[in-house]
């Protein structure tokens, strides 16, 4: 089985979900995992890796009185936090949070994970499907898993793979916060880390456990808000069209 490190991001006071995935991890006979104690946001207010949060620009794009909670700051801090240990390392990861259900062919993930993370630098590892609105591309085939590209959008970043590249490429992009984590992973059009999706998925997500992350309050907002947001919806919209229309052209999907 593969030797990449598997970290598991978890609150140090949820001492149930680490026993959860501990018990997970035994029944599959999975070992070289490790928990990183995650940043929380309410009592760390003041951690350092908060500066890159720009409230003015989320202002801007989202709309005033919409900034990030300090839970999300705290799962954003999280995972750059990985994304530097994996960087560093200089070796896949495997990410996964403390709301996992690993699937029982989560371990056929890992006996190809090093040949994944070769090909691609950052491959989800859960579903994320709503009906007909998440259109995919398929890339490729490995062992009993297909791979598909996400044209549109992925929900929530509770497994992937990331490879070294694919971390540096997230840091250097992520000089300044505006969005979840999981919002600013999907942004492949900005920081050019294509988003791949396993199929099918090796994990799922707890949805009985109750999140400890809050999200951005829904606010009426004002006119000249929701204008200045459409404008940057739209502005997406033309650089993740034109990202994928580029990404058909030159595509040439490798032998599997």
């Amino acid at each position: 089985m593969s030797t990449i490190p598997i970290r598991v991001i978890s609150l140090a006071s949820r001492t149930d979900r680490r026993r959860q995935v501990a018990e997970q991890f035994a029944r599959l006979g999975v070992a070289g995992y490790s928990f990183l104690d995650a940043v929380n946001g309410k009592e760390q207010p003041d951690h350092p890796l908060f500066a890159h949060y720009d409230p003015a620009a989320r202002a801007r794009r989202k709309g005033r009185g919409r900034d990030l909670k300090p839970s999300q700051l705290g799962c954003f801090a999280s995972h750059y936090l990985l994304w530097q240990e994996c960087a560093a390392s200089g070796r896949p990861m495997v990410v996964v949070e403390d709301d996992a259900l690993l699937q029982d062919n989560f371990p056929d993930l890992l006996i190809r994970a090093s040949q994944l993370a070769e090909r691609w630098p950052l491959i989800w590892l859960h579903g994320y499907d709503r009906s007909g609105r998440d259109p995919v591309m398929a890339v490729g085939r490995m062992g009993p898993f297909t791979l598909v590209r996400k044209l549109k959008r992925h929900s929530c970043t509770v497994a992937y793979l990331l490879s070294p590249a694919g971390a540096e490429a997230l840091l250097a992009h992520c000089g300044s916060w505006v969005y979840p984590v999981d919002d600013t992973m999907i942004r492949f059009y900005e920081h050019g880390v294509e988003s791949i999706l396993l199929q099918p998925p090796c994990v799922a997500q707890d949805h009985d456990s109750p999140s400890d992350i809050r999200g951005a309050e829904n606010r009426p907002m004002p006119w000249p808000d929701k204008i200045r947001r459409e404008f940057y919806k739209a502005c997406d919209e033309i650089r993740r069209v034109w990202h994928n229309l580029r990404f058909r052209l030159r595509f040439r999907r490798p032998v599997s």
